[in-house]
């Protein structure tokens, strides 16, 4: 209980202080006395209050009323009372003209909550505008949402949407979580993805080397491919001859070359799929012919397949793929066009990585003013440890040149 106690402490105090800018002096004054109630542990005394002000008549645009509810729910919600949270939250969710990243947060307590009390329709509706305000408003969506809503999609077996949220929880986890890579792998052994089943078992495995039941899903994958295999030579017979009709058939092929080392092939029955118009040259597909050239080295053809890809979406991590891969093919001015397009496009992943290679490229065409400015930003962001040794570079060489030129 008193471990229970001190996080109310913590989360109310730090909701007060979030909200003092915009809630009227009163109702700072109310949760302080609430707050003080906590600190003491009187609990009751707490409770009346927030649940006075809540059930009280306010107007529809009120922040006061939104803060209130909002904090009486998290407090409901510390004691496992999600029922009478739910009622709390659901009427500050219908407040008007509230700041976006008040209504953010919200949407994403509410959508858990949602999800824990059964309601798997509505956590996916109130999860789905949880992202788009986030997207809109350029702020930090958490991979703990994503991994919801890739949950509910597999339940319902919609597996393309299930797997494109597990990636993004994935992709956007500064760790790694059992659970989802769990999930990942279901969803592509549902949807017959063995080579990606196989990536992800194999890091499972990783994780967990003594685990049976890693072991053996790894196995299974194996003898999936090694029957699959044996089809492969039907599959090239049938290339040859045109005969293949199926976009699974192409892709099937491209990755079974991708799997046995040879990209050039992979990447050449992809480009003819998509010649033949068997292929459509969407994004998942640009993305599969991107990477087959990558592996093979070809770095112009991986950009121009890429840059197909961006003039579908919007998404900035393909312009940041694109830089990386200009940087990788020592192309530093166009690196830099590209990691400055995802940056305007709202790229936000990984904070201090893309300053930290906008510095390095800047450093490469000898543009040192604006290298120390990009990497005094990655510090700001974290990356002190990387970037002090390109400052540290930065100065000794702007210290030769000027002993050489006196």
């Amino acid at each position: 209980m008193i471990k229970k106690l001190l996080s109310l402490s913590l989360f109310f105090s730090l909701s007060v202080t979030a909200a003092d800018q915009a809630i009227t002096q009163w109702v700072y004054n109310t949760l302080e006395r609430a707050q003080a109630n906590l600190d003491k542990g009187n609990l009751e005394a707490a409770e009346r209050i927030y649940y006075d002000y809540a059930n009280d008549t306010w107007s529809s645009r009120s922040y006061d009323h939104f803060v209130i509810l909002r904090t009486y729910a998290y407090f409901l919600l510390s004691f496992d009372r999600n029922d009478e949270a739910l009622k709390y939250l659901k009427q500050a969710s219908l407040k008007r003209d509230m700041p976006p990243y008040d209504i953010f947060e919200l949407y994403f307590t509410l959508g858990q909550v949602y999800y824990v009390t059964g309601d798997r329709d509505n956590a996916k509706k109130t999860l789905l505008k949880w992202v788009e305000i986030g997207e809109k408003n350029k702020l930090d969506l958490k991979p703990e949402g994503y991994a919801i809503l890739a949950t509910i999609y597999a339940q319902d077996e919609e597996w393309g949407n299930a797997l494109k949220y597990i990636t993004l929880a994935i992709d956007n986890s500064y760790r790694f979580v059992e659970d989802w890579a769990q999930l990942k792998f279901a969803i592509h052994t549902e949807r017959k993805e063995y080579l990606d089943a196989l990536e992800i078992s194999q890091d499972l495995v990783r994780y967990k080397p003594k685990n049976k039941q890693y072991i053996e899903q790894m196995a299974g994958i194996y003898n999936i491919i090694r029957f699959e295999e044996e089809s492969l030579a039907t599959l090239e017979f049938k290339l040859q001859q045109d005969l293949l009709t199926k976009p699974s058939e192409y892709i099937n092929l491209a990755n079974f070359y991708l799997y046995k080392g040879l990209p050039v092939d992979s990447s050449k029955v992809i480009e003819k799929g998509i010649k033949l118009k068997v292929l459509d040259s969407n994004i998942k597909n640009n993305e599969l012919l991107s990477n087959a050239y990558i592996i093979a080295k070809d770095f112009d053809n991986a950009v121009k397949s890429l840059v197909k890809v961006t003039q579908i979406t919007d998404d900035p991590k393909y312009d940041y793929r694109i830089g990386q891969i200009q940087l990788q093919n020592s192309k530093y001015s166009q690196a830099i066009k590209y990691f400055k397009i995802a940056r305007n496009k709202g790229w936000n992943r990984k904070p201090g990585s893309l300053e930290m290679l906008l510095g390095v490229c800047y450093i490469e065409v000898d543009d040192f003013k604006n290298a120390r400015l990009e990497l005094k930003k990655a510090i700001d962001l974290g990356k002190e440890s990387e970037a002090n040794p390109w400052l540290s570079y930065i100065e000794s060489t702007e210290g030769l040149r000027a002993d050489a030129s006196s």
